[in-house]
């Protein structure tokens, strides 16, 4: 058999990913007997990939992206760290995301690739500028509440969000590389739905179990959550339930987006399947938000697509019976918790004033008393404040000043970042949406099939905002602006030729 040698171009980048396994394992012996098995596992992953680089381009922006998306969905952030001791958790999803980072910067630095923005480069710089000023303007407030730099924590955390865009939008450029993204949200998504649907039936969340599996993992406490209905609020890899469903409806309607480019009849089948189990591990989180979120796709869908909805009426129609039969009581607990059984919806949003995890709308007059001591800039990402701080009425549970926790993003958003914060997040949410819905509507083909499925889940997320303290979940907050980056880039790219 006749050698062939490997291209000289593919060479350096099998070198790098073989010194990066080999001096993982080097540093791992270093440091300690569980480091040294981690060391190993990523030596033993980054020689496999290097060999196949040889023969294949596999170190590619999109599967460098689709893996980090992977890691997002299946390993849960803020769930689990690596036995190595820094000033933060060495979580996996950190060490992905800040090795992509590193190479994009220097990539950019040398000529190979120019960062892009798509068009909300101004609302990303202010929003990033107003977190810094807040932060440097409440220091002191931020240290005294928090312990160990938690306030450059949240900020961390807050501009990695940003990051994450920029890096989607400057690296994912074809319609081939945002499909190979596209497909790891739902692929990822479809598993984490079915454990959901499974931990739902046995109350056995299999991603609370990983450090048995994977011994380099140390678990990180997570705690549940109460029963709604009679049924367990299932979380699955996300941080809470709320978290999750808003994570798996972004994830449907690109499901149904994979479902006309499937090349076969039997993938289509498959990606409808997906779909289904997305849908489903949503209702089974047993959340509120599921309805507001379902409702917020409809009327997107309707006005991206209009009429063509309607070819997707008979799984719309199945949908409903195969949640029934897969998640049983889930239904009937989101009905129970939206209705007036037990005082229902209304009289939750008003609930526990003064008192920790009070109704939202009991939020919003502490929430404008405290917007009102910062109107521009904020009292800073991560900001903790009490009832006592807000001017609430004490009970005996907020005697002491319980700790107020927005759940509805844009007020956070307010009270965070002020009003210069709110209305860049306003541009940039309100923004994407209607430049890829215009999009969408405008032309037809793959892009635009792929940008209306965006525009749905934009529009959904953005609806979530107001009952759930959005950026405060890692997980759901990058793949949103993920999506966003996917959803304006096929927009950037226009049509093509022969779509009409």
């Amino acid at each position: 058999m006749a050698y062939v040698e490997a291209p000289v171009a593919r060479r350096p980048t099998a070198i790098g990913v073989a010194a990066f396994g080999a001096a993982s394992l080097a540093a791992g012996t270093m440091l300690g007997p569980r480091e040294t098995l981690a060391g190993a596992a990523i030596f033993v992953a980054a020689a496999v990939v290097a060999m196949r680089e040889l023969s294949t381009p596999t170190v590619t922006w999109p599967n460098a992206i689709a893996a980090f998306v992977l890691v997002m969905w299946l390993i849960p952030a803020r769930g689990y760290r690596l036995p190595i001791t820094l000033p933060f958790n060495l979580e996996p999803y950190r060490i992905v995301f800040g090795v992509l980072l590193v190479v994009l910067v220097v990539a950019a630095i040398y000529g190979r690739l120019t960062l892009e923005f798509l068009g909300f480069g101004v609302p990303l710089l202010i929003l990033a500028g107003v977190a810094v000023v807040a932060a440097i303007l409440n220091y002191q407030e931020l240290s005294n509440a928090f312990e160990g730099g938690g306030a450059f924590k949240s900020l961390s955390y807050f501009l990695g969000f940003l990051a994450v865009f920029v890096l989607v939008a400057s690296t994912i450029k074809t319609q081939a590389a945002m499909d190979t993204v596209v497909r790891a949200l739902v692929i990822g998504a479809t598993i984490v739905a079915f454990s959901a649907i499974y931990e739902s039936r046995s109350g056995y969340n299999v991603f609370d179990q990983l450090a048995d599996w994977i011994p380099v993992l140390i678990r990180e406490a997570r705690g549940g959550f109460e029963a709604r209905g009679g049924n367990v609020r299932v979380y699955a890899s996300a941080q809470h339930p709320i978290a999750l469903s808003a994570a798996l409806f972004m994830a449907f309607p690109l499901a149904l987006y994979l479902v006309g480019r499937a090349s076969t009849q039997l993938r289509s089948r498959l990606w409808i399947v997906a779909a289904g189990i997305c849908a489903m591990g949503a209702v089974a989180t047993i959340s509120r938000t599921t309805v507001i979120m379902v409702v917020a796709l409809g009327i997107v869908a309707v006005w991206v697509r209009g009429r063509k909805v309607v070819r997707f009426w008979p799984f719309l129609l199945v949908l409903p019976i195969a949640i029934h039969f897969a998640v049983p009581g889930a239904l009937g607990g989101i009905y129970k918790a939206i209705t007036f059984q037990g005082g229902g919806l209304a009289a939750d949003a008003y609930a526990r004033p003064g008192e920790q995890g009070s109704g939202r709308l009991a939020d919003l007059g502490p929430g404008l008393r405290l917007w009102d001591e910062s109107p521009l800039v904020g009292k800073g990402i991560g900001s903790q404040v009490t009832t006592k701080e807000a001017g609430v009425a004490q009970t005996a549970e907020g005697a002491q000043g319980a700790v107020i926790i927005f759940d509805n993003e844009w007020l956070n958003t307010l009270v965070s970042l002020g009003v210069v914060g709110l209305v860049a997040v306003a541009w940039f949410v309100l923004g994407s949406l209607i430049t890829i819905g215009r999009f969408a509507r405008r032309v037809r083909g793959p892009r635009s099939d792929l940008a209306a499925a965006c525009a749905a889940a934009i529009g959904a997320f953005g609806i979530a905002m107001f009952v759930f303290d959005a950026f405060a979940f890692v997980q759901a907050t990058i793949f949103f602006f993920m999506i966003a980056a996917i959803g304006l880039q096929a927009r950037r790219l226009g049509p093509r030729p022969t779509d009409s």
